[in-house]
């Protein structure tokens, strides 16, 4: 009889073991973003967080590159005020696995240079358990460091793999991408771009702060455009297309000497450059197949809903054209929707719904056309798409889904 009592017990602790193990979920932080300094700054992770339901037993999985980010615990203090002096819990290897075995608030941060206060920071609530401090094992003691080579010239892609353009969140995007960097005599930066929609102009810090792109050193307007930094100091960069410098194409780097002694040489004047060939004329235009957001997908934005307006609006879309919306099924879903819906973020009316990706759009017709998500919260924190669709005979038209 005891042994049997004593088998029924080891059965029921297994199934409860079972079923609590098998309740765990693994949540990269930020989903394909990972953890870096984020477009739109520290919306980027809360964002992310309102999404997500965070219980005792579940994983943070922090994924980012060695020696560019690093990931620290710390209080909410030290979270407020981006101290990163005594954090609790450091990580410097990526990707770092971090378990919520208690409940409570956690807070994390990035403590390079000036990440936190760029956003490089997040937030959560864990439910279940008692609240405290998760138990810390210390990190495996790391080799010794060894002596690093004597820098070479690094060649940076501006903006890494989204490239020159307008970016989503406004012109804190490319401030981040250069705030964990230091730029030196002999380095490079490529600007990457699709011809025909944007350029490179090499400004003045007086026509960097005011968009007025009348006025440029030089203009280059084929891709890849490189420039070779050959003077220390201040360079400022933009593009002359309507709107692109104001909606936040714009990139200001601080470039600093080789290390080598003497003077710095007089700054080079850079070459304009070559004329450009007479026009050829187009034949009619062939309909096009976008993907919205591209790389970004459609999700609850990082930056909130500037992302999908700034997307949209050096497109022209006509009659014939396609959307195509990426996601992982069973976290979003796309809503047609009238633009009072849109504005209002009323859910509840919807023209049509879609929940499995690729959700595939053609644009039959000419007008205003609006898109959302059903998911709590998703419109609020920026998930909407409003365009504006011409018949091929027409000039192309911003839509205003504020207005009445």
């Amino acid at each position: 009889m005891a042994t049997k009592l004593s088998l029924a017990i080891i059965i029921t602790l297994l199934a409860a073991l079972h079923q609590t193990t098998a309740a765990q979920t693994v949540h990269v932080v930020g989903d394909r973003l990972g953890w870096l300094v984020p477009p739109g700054g520290p919306i980027a992770y809360s964002t992310w967080a309102d999404t997500e339901t965070f219980v005792v037993g579940d994983t943070l999985v922090f994924n980012f590159k060695t020696g560019q980010q690093d990931v620290a615990r710390v209080t909410k203090e030290a979270f407020d005020s981006c101290n990163a002096a005594n954090p609790i819990w450091l990580q410097t290897i990526g990707p770092v696995n971090f378990t919520l075995n208690s409940g409570g608030e956690f807070y994390f941060i990035g403590t390079i240079a000036r990440h936190c206060r760029l956003g490089q920071k997040l937030a959560i609530n864990v439910t279940g358990g008692a609240p405290g401090p998760a138990p810390y094992s210390p990190p495996s003691t790391p080799s010794a460091l060894v002596p690093a080579p004597e820098r070479v010239p690094v060649r940076y892609v501006v903006g890494d793999g989204l490239g020159w353009f307008v970016p989503p969140g406004g012109e804190l995007f490319y401030a981040a991408w250069a705030a964990d960097k230091t730029f030196f005599i002999g380095d490079t930066l490529d600007f990457i771009f699709e011809n025909g929609t944007q350029n490179v102009a090499v400004v003045t810090k007086a026509v960097y702060d005011s968009c007025d792109t009348d006025t440029t050193i030089a203009l280059l307007t084929t891709s890849p455009a490189t420039i070779a930094l050959t003077t220390s100091g201040d360079h400022y960069f933009t593009s002359t297309y309507a709107r692109h410098c104001d909606l936040g194409q714009k990139l200001a780097v601080s470039v600093i000497g080789d290390g080598s002694s003497g003077p710095t040489a007089s700054p080079a004047p850079i070459p304009p450059p070559p004329p450009p060939s007479a026009p050829v004329p187009t034949p009619p235009r062939a309909p096009i197949t976008y993907v919205v957001g591209d790389r970004l997908g459609w999700l609850v934005p990082p930056g909130g809903a500037i992302a999908y307006s700034t997307w949209a609006y050096d497109k022209t879309f006509i009659v014939g054209d396609t959307l195509v919306f990426n996601f992982r099924n069973g976290t979003q879903d796309v809503a047609v929707v009238s633009q009072a819906a849109f504005v209002s973020c009323d859910i509840n009316t919807t023209t049509a719904v879609y929940t499995v990706s690729p959700v595939k759009i053609t644009l039959t017709t000419p007008g205003s056309y609006y898109y959302s998500s059903t998911y709590p919260r998703h419109c609020n924190l920026g998930q909407q798409l409003a365009i504006d669709v011409i018949a091929a005979s027409r000039t192309a038209t911003s839509p205003t889904p504020s207005s009445a």
